[in-house]
């Protein structure tokens, strides 16, 4: 059984922030893990500050392939699960050249684009991961209508922090990478929502980790198009807000409601809802 944290058990002294993004001697010995959507997306959103880290652990909600299979039969698929099979090959290759080796990436294997149906058991596996790793740092994705993928999984790690601290864990600190699909879908570009006034810390890649990074890109054979359209660097990271997961994360229509493949912001906010309410029942969900 695990046991929940003692309250030494964490080094202390310099700030999550100063930790994760200094030069010290304590940079190297955080634990972190970076939660995302789809594989792929920690190498564009956070690939050179993954590099960086000596203990980092991915975890990945979905497989990266939608049932549709629009995208596997781009990339020369006929079957579903071979074109997942293949994405999680690339992106081992790619983590590997940052030093994070097979044994630190876990697949929950959702299937793309569905996340969302599976709020509450994300949150719960999610939770059982952190407290298994005893995660000092976790970096996952902002709140911002972008894809629902991304949404689901920042409702799932946000929500997973609170269910550990609600059952007597303490929760690691939190950050959020830039990482929002461009306008037609076809880039992941590292901005947030154009309107946060958030403080935001920007990693410029020098010559050499930019060609790191490129090395990382290469072996997303599958992601090639999407990949060349999107920039290198910079890095963005901020500590998130407070969100409110009852309500759309931004007035109008969401960016991904342009999108016939994607569930509307009232389906999404209604999954969410029942998710909160099973989670924490005497919360009223919030």
């Amino acid at each position: 059984m695990i046991q929940p944290f003692q309250p030494g058990q964490r080094k202390k002294g310099r700030s999550p922030h100063s930790r994760l993004f200094g030069t010290g001697p304590l940079t190297p010995t955080i634990r972190c893990s970076v939660i995302v959507a789809h594989p792929a997306d920690e190498v564009v959103g956070a690939g050179c500050l993954i590099s960086k880290l000596v203990d980092v652990t991915v975890l990945h909600v979905t497989d990266g392939a939608p049932r549709d299979m629009q995208d596997a039969t781009a990339a020369g698929f006929k079957d579903r699960s071979e074109y997942a099979q293949a994405r999680k090959q690339e992106c081992l290759c790619a983590l590997a050249i940052a030093n994070v080796p097979e044994d630190r990436v876990v697949d929950l294997e959702v299937v793309d684009q569905c996340a969302s149906q599976y709020l509450a058991d994300l949150t719960k596996k999610i939770a059982t991961f952190l407290q298994q790793s005893a995660t000092d740092i976790v970096v996952t994705h902002p709140y911002e209508g972008g894809h629902p993928d991304h949404d689901a999984t920042a409702f799932a790690t946000h929500a997973a922090l609170r269910l550990m601290k609600k059952n007597g864990f303490r929760p690691p600190a939190l950050f959020e990478m830039a990482l929002h699909p461009s306008a037609d879908f076809k880039a992941k570009l590292p901005e947030f929502l154009p309107g946060s006034e958030r403080e935001t810390t920007t990693l410029l890649l020098d010559e050499r980790a930019q060609e790191l990074k490129q090395r990382m890109f290469a072996c997303f054979q599958t992601q090639r198009k999407s990949l060349d359209l999107s920039p290198v660097s910079p890095e963005k990271f901020r500590q998130p807000a407070s969100y409110d997961f009852t309500a759309p994360p931004q007035d109008g229509k969401l960016h991904y409601e342009n999108f016939n493949w994607a569930l509307r912001s009232d389906e999404w906010q209604s999954l969410a809802c029942k998710a909160l309410a099973d989670l924490f029942p005497q919360a009223e969900g919030r």
